[in-house]
């Protein structure tokens, strides 16, 4: 009964670290199982996986893209058995405890630039060799090549615009209708602007918008905005937030 309160509460605490991550939790959950030993940075899809040792008492991250404000800090791994014991690899060697941090790849970005603290003291990533200075800090900060990648979905663009993104199949005629003009699903079309990739910018004054995608009269899910609500006609509309 231990050993299992003990693996509810672990999971518990994985499921609120993926949220407060704003990471979906599966996709959390097989990213920690990988982490078995401190080494250089892992990038897996659009997340990083950084680790430092165990022997550390705390370690944390800053990155160049939210001004090195923010310090995000790692959570411990001690990998035990059944028995509650401490793992051991196939050589019969104990698996030492592990601190990690999992961070999403922002879109549109190359590389990443951070700095690490380590027990109260700023550092370089030791487990990272590639390092740059930062002139306008005046400081040696680290450095990760990532792919760059396009976050293709419906936003807030501008105060008073959203841009409207569906991905599909290629060749469809696809319109946008919602709360903005009486759920009309022949006034906005929608142009393909790549294969399969279909958007439109329109003007919205501030406040929420409730919206869905048209392939003539059949409605079509936003797949990539899980904000959504049902509306007092029982449709399952989608929402956007004009500031």
């Amino acid at each position: 009964m231990k050993r299992i309160l003990t693996l509810i509460i672990a999971a518990a605490v994985l499921a609120l670290s993926a949220h407060a991550a704003g990471i979906e939790a599966g996709t959390y959950d097989k990213l920690v199982s990988t982490v078995s030993r401190a080494r250089e940075p892992v990038v897996s899809g659009h997340y990083v996986v950084f680790t430092a040792r165990g022997d550390a008492r705390f370690a944390g991250i800053a990155f160049e893209h939210e001004n090195y404000g923010t310090i995000h800090p790692f959570k411990r791994i001690v990998r035990k058995g059944p028995d509650g014991k401490p793992e051991v690899d196939a050589s019969g060697k104990t698996l030492e405890p592990v601190l990690f941090y999992i961070g999403e790849i922002p879109p549109e970005m190359d590389r990443l630039r951070y700095r690490m603290v380590i027990d109260g003291l700023w550092t370089t990533d030791p487990l990272n060799n590639f390092s740059d200075y930062d002139y306008d800090n005046g400081m040696t900060v680290s450095i990760l090549p990532v792919e760059r990648y396009e976050l293709f979905e419906t936003s807030n663009v501008s105060k008073d615009a959203v841009r409207f993104a569906y991905e599909g199949t290629p060749g469809e005629s696809i319109t946008v209708a919602g709360t903005f003009n009486n759920w009309d699903p022949f006034m906005y079309d929608l142009t393909e602007v790549s294969p399969g990739k279909y958007e439109l910018t329109l003007p919205l004054p501030a406040g929420t918008w409730y919206y869905a995608y048209f392939e003539g009269t059949s409605q079509l899910p936003d797949e990539k905005n899980h904000d959504r609500v049902y509306t007092k006609d029982g449709r399952v509309a989608s929402v956007v937030n004009v500031e």
